[in-house]
């Protein structure tokens, strides 16, 4: 066996000439190397599970139980799982940037408003805003107009769902100037997304 040792950092490499080999000595790159390779096999596997954990026959049960679903988790949770979201103007801009002078009073729609989480915030920091807010959730909506903040002069809560109830309904067309989806889209089939999008371009104010 034939040993080579070289100056510097690079590592120690060792020759078998019986069989054409070479073994580095370099130990932890190949521990990294392993781990790597464990971890790409791992994500590998488990993303293939993943695919084929919910079934078809579990898919169309859960889409046909979403509201009992989302009216047990708020029954379970009541008003305490979400913190209230006072970073809302700080992040979406457009809340005050869309005005055409400075006091003009908005109409908003909060497609998703769950117990309000967003909507109190908002309207305690801009008193120039009416706001729609509606939820798939009866129970969420409930816990709305429950709330000692919640005011028929600056808000209107009501049950819907985006992908079969006209908001029109509730909301005169063509009448809001912002609409704010946060978290919705996620809890919606991909294919009944486009509805939810029609529904709420129904309500918006024409450009």
């Amino acid at each position: 066996m034939d040993i080579c040792a070289e100056e510097g950092d690079k590592p120690t490499v060792e020759t078998n000439t019986s069989c054409g080999t070479c073994f580095s000595s370099d130990v932890p790159f190949q521990k990294k190397v392993d781990k790597l390779e464990l971890t790409r096999t791992y994500e590998a596997q488990h993303t293939q599970s993943d695919i084929m954990l919910v079934s078809e026959f579990k898919q169309l049960k859960l889409e046909k139980e979403a509201q009992k679903n989302w009216d047990l988790f708020y029954k379970r949770n009541s008003t305490n799982f979400f913190k209230d979201r006072h970073w809302t103007t700080r992040e979406f801009e457009e809340l005050k940037t869309c005005r055409e002078f400075e006091n003009q009073r908005l109409t908003m729609l909060e497609a998703g408003c769950g117990v309000g989480n967003c909507l109190f915030p908002l309207l305690e920091e801009d008193h120039h805003i009416f706001i729609y807010a509606c939820d798939f959730s009866p129970r969420a909506v409930q816990f709305v107009k429950q709330n000692p903040c919640y005011n028929p002069d600056t808000c209107k809560a009501f049950q819907c769902d985006l992908t079969k109830d006209s908001l029109t309904d509730n909301i005169p067309a063509d009448s809001v100037d912002v609409v704010t989806l946060i978290f919705v889209l996620s809890a919606i089939h991909p294919d009944k997304m486009p509805l939810a999008v029609e529904n709420i371009y129904k309500v918006m104010f024409p450009l």
